[in-house]
């Protein structure tokens, strides 16, 4: 059913959550009979912000051939992966002790999003079953038999390029 519920609804940290203000970061409101805080005078927050969302990615970088520019350079910081969708292909694209790397998305055992998976060190864990594959050399630790697909990356000025 948790399976079912995450396709139809979202993770509860997810971009879906975050746009309906489910996320487990926002606070819930105080009860009506309790005094509202006066607003602060910040000034207001980015909508990208606000969003959970990322540094865009540069427009001004010429990639190498054979490679597309996915992601600002600074978009994730160390620990955080991603899922990136480039030229038709998922990917996921993950930052490990400062160096940016690419394996593809889908997880050879059940085919779970390894994007929406939780990075520890170089290790992400599909968010289906908990296999667990590094990002740096594809290879998984659950079954030695089975590997990913990696890409190679290069930053190239402030653009993570990956070779498709």
């Amino acid at each position: 059913m948790s399976f079912l519920k995450t396709l139809l609804v979202g993770r509860p940290d997810g971009l879906r959550a975050k746009i309906l203000g489910r996320d487990k970061a926002t606070t819930p409101s105080p009860p009506p009979s309790s005094p509202r805080p006066a607003p602060a005078a910040a000034a207001p927050e980015p909508a990208e912000k606000a969003l959970g969302l990322r540094k865009e990615a540069p427009k001004d970088v010429n990639p190498p051939d054979g490679y597309e520019v996915v992601l600002h350079k600074d978009a994730l910081a160390d620990g955080q992966i991603i899922e990136v969708i480039i030229g038709g292909t998922a990917i996921a694209v993950a930052r490990v002790n400062g160096q940016h790397h690419a394996i593809a998305n889908t997880c050879p055992h059940a085919g779970g999003p390894l994007g929406d998976g939780k990075l520890d060190g170089s290790v992400v864990s599909c968010p289906y079953h908990g296999w667990k594959y590094d990002v740096t050399d594809g290879s998984c630790k659950t079954n030695a038999a089975v590997k990913v697909r990696t890409f190679d990356v290069k930053v190239v000025g402030n653009a993570v390029c990956v070779q498709m």
